[in-house]
């Protein structure tokens, strides 16, 4: 937890770049963490340069930035640089030692990624953070997993990389070493390659957070052939360190597979056995389960049935591969104070319906005057336009995989930032960190209020809202987008009435609105006949789409001259159907799309044959448009039709006959289907008036008994 005494100490060395220094302080000065906690210690190792003297003489003589402790310490002689920051370090009283050289600059959110990190690695030494390059030379590194080897044979990182000030003192600082006038160590690269031999480790960031600056001088300062004669006395001067490699790397993966895999031999060879007699790998097999399985099958039932410590579907979506009770933080008092904060927690920035829910929620609670923290497990989707959607109301975001690999050490990095902000409220939707720490939260944070958004059981017919059953005693607020998801939270997983809220899906129509289509013109454009019947499909190429059913059903009626198909989207799925796409003289592939409503208005009918759906947005927005849809009777399709009467639906049987299903009701009840789409606006305006949805939401977020 954040304290009032410095947790962060900041060594800036500074010899001739007085220009640049208010750069990097300033740098400081905007950190989204506590500053309260930062100390900066500025060495000038001797500058010669009068304009850096007297902006030193200015910071000593006034207090420009006054809420930061700053100290000024002047070295009696040139030490270069690894002594300038010892001497600093000497002073420093902070846990954590960033070594900023005074030319860089730290984003906003440098420390507070950093400090996660620490927590989600107690073990780990140091952080590292991935880099932008600027200034002679422009670019990005992304950090890769640690590895010690890697490390020992070449220096990937930054100097900037926060480090325990424990370990500066037991390595005794940064060492110089000058082998001739020419040639000279790389320090930071030695004190690196010291730490791994005696088994310590760092970890990355994955996020961009440190701006470093390259100027010429400090390029040209050693040519190739210094730098690889550096790099070969550098393998001579830490040789023994390789006897620490494996040590090192063994911790960080021992914190990254805690609650993960914990097999030991004799498991492993079990396993190994019932592997070859059954053909099956068994990735969750535990000889201690096997034991009392086979000879004491009560006490096997009560441990696999416990909810402190058993294997919950949270932990399995969070990737854990065995239950653990949370003994986290067992000293400290409860949290009283909270602020005016909503952490929203999902699983990834990803194009779909629920992510949509979630944005228009944290719009509201920032209407409503909370800043807004957004967190996803996972970063690496390609949907990086709701990235930048989600980044336009919420006042931080943070994406637990860069910060942290495993994941135990997501959650405890997801903990760290809970208790840093204290948020007044929180908001689960599909992230399964947050439910297996809500017991924790109501214990430590009792005035905090959890909420959970539940929109769809998934394809396994349970999905997440399995997850939150195990916690759902710990949720004081429950939503879900529609009445069907109320009845089964109460029918199926005993919930109480009381608690559930059903609050349909909020869309913003601007865009449509704003939006003219010359129909004719527009498929005249794309070689399309105006006068023909148009069938489309807009989404994700994905199974649970099946995007595939619709191509199959365009081939089913190419000897159909009245209809064309046009289909939109992109996904995994789209080499599978490429070239049946290309081969086909009565479908327009459009390529992938961000822009609905330039879309849906050249269909007539749209066709969208999904396995699963929570509370579908496509067919909402057919619907707004006035445009029938032709569905599976699944959930998140059969409530819409059944309240709005705006399309058509069919039974899933099969692949095949789903396709004679739908190829049927387009040449048997095409008008029929055509005089429906007047009732979809109607249907929204019921249902889905955004003004209603507003105030529910309004009053759900600041009714918090």
């Amino acid at each position: 937890m954040i304290t009032n005494k410095p947790l962060y100490s900041f060594i800036i060395p500074v010899y001739n770049t007085g220009n640049l220094l208010f750069e990097a302080l300033d740098s400081i000065d905007k950190q989204t963490f506590d500053k309260s906690t930062f100390e900066i210690i500025i060495v000038d190792d001797c500058s010669t340069d009068l304009n850096t003297i007297q902006i030193i003489d200015q910071l000593i003589a006034t207090s420009v930035y006054i809420t930061l402790q700053l100290k000024v310490v002047r070295n009696k002689k040139n030490s270069w640089l690894a002594e300038t920051r010892n001497v600093a370090a000497r002073i420093a009283t902070g846990e954590y030692l960033v070594c900023l050289d005074s030319d860089d600059v730290l984003e906003p959110d440098f420390i507070k990624h950093c400090h996660m990190a620490f927590a989600a690695y107690p073990n780990a030494s140091w952080v590292y953070p991935s880099v932008r390059k600027f200034g002679y030379r422009n670019g990005v590194d992304i950090m890769n997993d640690y590895s010690a080897k890697e490390l020992f044979l070449s220096n990937y990182v930054v100097a900037v990389s926060p480090v325990k000030r424990t370990l500066w003192n037991k390595l005794n600082g940064q060492k110089t070493h000058q082998l001739s006038s020419q040639v000279k160590l790389f320090e930071d690269w030695d004190f690196w390659q010291r730490a791994i031999g005696k088994g310590y480790f760092g970890v990355p960031i994955k996020k961009v957070i440190f701006n470093y600056r390259q100027n010429v001088r400090s390029l040209v300062t050693r040519n190739e052939e210094e730098g690889n004669l550096s790099t070969l006395l550098a393998y001579r001067a830490n040789w023994t360190s390789i006897f620490g490699l494996g040590r090192s790397q063994k911790n960080y993966k021992k914190d990254n597979l805690q609650f993960k895999s914990n097999y030991g031999f004799f498991s492993k060879v079990f396993r190994k056995i019932i592997k070859l007699l059954t053909k099956r790998n068994p990735s969750n097999l535990r000889i201690s389960d096997l034991l009392l399985y086979v000879f004491l099958p009560s006490v096997f039932a009560k441990r696999k049935n416990n909810n402190d410590t058993g294997l919950t579907k949270a932990h399995k979506m969070a990737g854990f591969k065995t239950g653990f009770k949370l003994t986290l933080d067992k000293d400290l008092e409860p949290i009283l104070e909270v602020n005016k904060t909503a952490l929203c927690g999902h699983f990834w920035w990803h194009t779909g319906g629920a992510e949509n829910i979630l944005l228009d929620y944290e719009k509201n609670l920032q209407q409503n005057g909370f800043k807004i923290i957004d967190v996803v497990n996972n970063s690496d989707d390609t949907a990086g336009v709701l990235r930048e959607k989600y980044g336009q109301t919420a006042t931080e975001q943070f994406a637990l995989d860069e910060i942290a690999d495993g994941p135990y050490p997501r959650l405890l990095a997801l903990w760290e930032l809970i208790k840093t902000e204290k948020p007044q409220i929180i908001v689960i939707m599909s992230n399964p960190f947050l439910y297996l720490l809500a017991p924790l939260i109501r214990e430590k944070m009792p005035n905090t209020i959890l909420y959970d958004v539940l929109h769809c059981e998934e394809y396994d017919e349970n999905g997440w809202f399995e997850a939150a059953f195990n916690y759902q005693s710990y949720l004081q607020n429950r939503i879900v987008t529609s009445e069907f998801w109320k009845k089964v939270l109460i029918e199926k997983y005993s919930e109480k009435a009381d608690k559930i809220h059903v609050i349909y899906n909020m869309i913003d129509f601007a865009n449509f609105k704003n939006t003219q289509i010359n129909r004719a013109k527009a498929l005249q454009n794309l070689n399309i006949d105006p006068n023909k019947r148009i069938i489309g499909f807009l989404g994700r190429f994905h199974e649970q789409k099946r995007p595939d059913l619709f191509v199959e059903l365009a081939s089913k009626m190419s000897n159909a001259e009245d209809y064309h198909f046009i289909i939109a989207g992109s996904g995994p799925m789209l080499e599978d159907i490429a070239d049946k796409m290309k081969s086909l003289n009565n479908l327009t592939y459009l390529g992938k799309t961000t822009h609905p409503e330039k879309i849906l208005p050249l269909f007539d009918i749209g066709v969208f044959p999904s396995r699963f759906e929570g509370y579908a947005v496509i067919s909402m927005e057919c619907a707004y448009l006035g445009i029938p849809v032709i569905v599976p009777r699944i959930n998140g399709f059969k409530e819409q039709i059944e309240n709005g009467n705006f399309g058509k639906m069919y039974e899933i049987i099969s692949d095949s006959k789903d396709v004679d299903q739908i190829k049927a009701l387009l040449t048997q009840q095409y008008d029929e289907i055509m005089a429906l789409g007047k009732n979809g606006p109607v249907f929204m305006e019921e249902f889905h008036n955004r003004e209603n949805i507003q105030n529910s939401l309004n009053l759900i977020f600041t009714n918090h008994n």
